[in-house]
């Protein structure tokens, strides 16, 4: 299989083509929880792990980038020699700077590569760099990347992608200088190629060198975006300043979901459209990234010949491991990525360290692994959602007896429900590996067993998980609630129900936009109506909503806020809106109204047995929560 084929760049010769790409965990400047986090994935059988610095806090303060300095040189050459005992090279990924709106603290204003406004209508703007800072920003790089070659590191990548400094100096759309940084082309390239010339000069012109950039912004061109013939012209540029690889990404900040894309991303990502065009015209590797962790789609990307070296970030988080699954046979056993963008950039956007929503592990290594119980428990698992499923898993390698009763006749829950969507079927991935670890590791499983307090407590557990998660809410008030064309989201994403061409959703968070995303397509007339003042009131990250909100903008969606449902006719709807009320025809109402925690077996055996409650039977959140609590709890038998 090609992606376990080695490759070289320049001299440096990698066992396999995977490669973890920088994402910046926030775990500390290589600390032995940041080394952990790493050397895991080199245990796992990634060919070369790519970490992320920032050559100087000076100018934009902190951030999730680790800094590469004296005093945390030791910790750096103490994770690139135990990487390299498991024969996986080390790449530093240096990023001059940030240049998106954050600051040091003793600066007054952000700074970044001109004096435009942070954002479209903002009342205060950037403060350009001056010749001096971006000097001192150069020598600081050339000081981290001595460093770097000093403990031993294998390769140097430079980050020049995506909106941030590096790539504001070279798009017309953000810098406005009038300077030999500024205007043309050969002066909007020069910050790189400066930094280039000195990475050359100071660890030789042989040193593997990798830019990351970006050739597609993939917005107007006619605003200043980078169009794919520029991004030509600067792969080229760089293969003639002797760069040994080319690090292909897509988007910038303005549409964000491309760096990273979500779950609603199911085609193969726009990195790889970019990543094509780019390798028929330069003579070196190229890497790219975008949801290759998939195999199925980084076999397709090199049998295509769109690229070279297979990035992967997300799902070295989800599995660490799955390298060397491949590598074995067991590819069945691999914890796919959902793609939800949870625990990992939203986490780390948010002043968290980097995490998982389906590896309760990442992030906790060496603080949450799974170790033998010295005395076995009976336990008992009710409910077979991710929450349940993980804590089976979690229960079953600590050694316990372990056993799972599911109502319904698959696994899955709300989740099951979640993955209908053709925009979300990767999802199911993670329910195959839950199959497939139940099964391997003789996890007694029980479907359409409904636990009752009597059978519960005749089967005498240990311990009992009640992960029996949420049940569509369906107010009794309203009038007309129960009438034959009311239906739930569930039902119709399970496609349990019957529903018109002119349909009315009743919410507007994610089950319900969904849902009527999917209800468009199928060439169903969808009005949605949210109580909140706007679409989508809950919060959801800013890569998912970005995309989000182009799926719905269809031309058979129609949304109404502000809105509250007073009463369902036979044929229409009435709302309440500024006052004033409003009927709505329809032949179908869906209700996703939310969740109500399903606690009536927890309330009745609480005063009995051991009984812990956990996931959306607390309260209806996110897969995230409900893995980290169902392993958390199996830590604690």
């Amino acid at each position: 299989m090609k992606v376990l084929e080695p490759i070289k760049i320049g001299d440096l010769e990698l066992k396999n083509r995977y490669v973890m790409v920088a994402m910046g965990p926030e775990l500390g400047n290589f600390t032995e929880r940041t080394n952990e986090y790493y050397i895991r994935r080199a245990k796992g059988g990634a060919a070369m792990i790519m970490t992320n610095v920032i050559a100087t806090e000076e100018i934009d303060g902190s951030g999730p980038s680790s800094t590469l300095t004296e005093e945390s040189f030791l910790g750096f050459k103490d994770l690139v020699d135990r990487a390299h005992e498991y024969d996986c090279k080390v790449c530093i990924q240096i990023m001059p700077g940030i240049g998106l709106g954050t600051k040091a603290k003793h600066r007054e204003k952000p700074a970044s590569v001109s004096d435009t406004p942070l954002y479209p209508g903002a009342d205060i703007n950037f403060h350009e760099l001056t010749k001096e800072e971006i000097k001192f920003i150069q020598t600081e790089v050339s000081k981290t990347l001595l460093l770097a070659k000093k403990a031993g590191v294998d390769a140097v990548e430079i980050h020049a992608y995506g909106g941030y400094l590096t790539d504001k100096f070279m798009t017309e759309k953000w810098n406005k200088r009038t300077d030999e940084y500024g205007g043309s082309f050969e002066n909007r390239m020069r910050f790189l190629n400066e930094i280039i010339d000195n990475t050359k000069k100071d660890l030789g012109n042989d040193y593997p060198l990798i830019v990351k950039f970006t050739p597609d912004h993939f917005l107007p061109v006619e605003e200043g975006y980078r169009g794919i013939d520029e991004g030509i012209k600067i792969a080229k540029m760089l293969e003639e300043k002797g760069i040994h690889c080319l690090h292909v990404d897509a988007g910038c900040h303005d549409n964000w979901y491309m760096a990273m894309p979500p779950v609603y991303q199911q085609e193969m990502a726009p990195q790889m459209i970019s990543s094509r065009i780019i390798k028929d015209v330069v003579n070196v590797p190229i890497i790219s990234n975008g949801r290759l962790g998939d195999i199925s789609k980084a076999k397709a990307a090199l049998e295509n010949n769109w690229l070279d070296i297979v990035g992967v970030g997300r799902e070295f988080l989800a599995d660490p491991d799955f390298p060397n699954k491949i590598a074995n046979n067991r590819a069945d056993e691999i914890c796919k990525c959902i793609s939800c963008n949870e625990g990992c950039i939203k986490s780390v956007s948010e002043g968290r360290h980097i995490d998982c929503a389906v590896n309760p592990i990442a992030g906790y290594e060496g603080i949450k692994e799974i170790f033998k119980a010295d005395s076995p428990k009976k336990v008992l698992i009710i409910g077979a959602g991710p929450g349940g499923c993980q804590a089976a898993i979690s229960a079953k390698l600590s050694g316990h007896d372990v056993e799972i009763w599911e109502k319904q006749g698959h696994i899955g829950g709300n989740f099951y429900n979640a993955c209908m969507p053709p925009f979300k079927r990767d999802g199911s991935y993670l329910l195959d590996y839950y199959k497939t670890m139940i099964d391997k590791l003789n996890i007694r499983i029980k479907f359409t067993k409904e636990a009752t307090a009597e059978e519960v407590l005749k089967y005498n557990p240990d311990k009992v998980v009640n992960a029996t998660g949420g049940s569509s809410i369906r107010p009794k008030s309203i009038p007309g609630i129960d009438k034959a064309h009311v239906t739930t989201a569930t039902e119709v994403l399970q496609n349990k129900a019957l529903v018109g061409d002119n349909i009315v959703i009743i919410g507007a968070g994610l089950v319900g936009c969904e849902t009527g995303i999917v209800l468009a397509h199928k060439g169903k007339k969808v009005t949605i109506i949210e109580m909140a003042d706007k679409i989508l009131p809950e919060p959801v990250f800013i890569q998912n909503l970005m995309m989000l909100t182009q799926l719905l903008n269809h031309s058979n969606i129609k949304t109404s806020v502000s809105s509250k449902l007073i009463e369902i006719k036979d044929s229409s709807i009435i709302i309440s809106k500024n006052g004033k009320e409003k009927e709505i025809s329809c032949d179908s109402v869906v209700l996703a109204m939310g969740f109500s925690p399903n606690i009536n077996i927890f309330e009745s055996l609480k005063d009995k047995v051991d009984i812990v409650n956990i996931g959306d039977s607390i309260k209806a959140r996110k897969v995230l929560d409900a893995v980290k609590e169902a392993h958390d709890v199996a830590l604690n038998i």
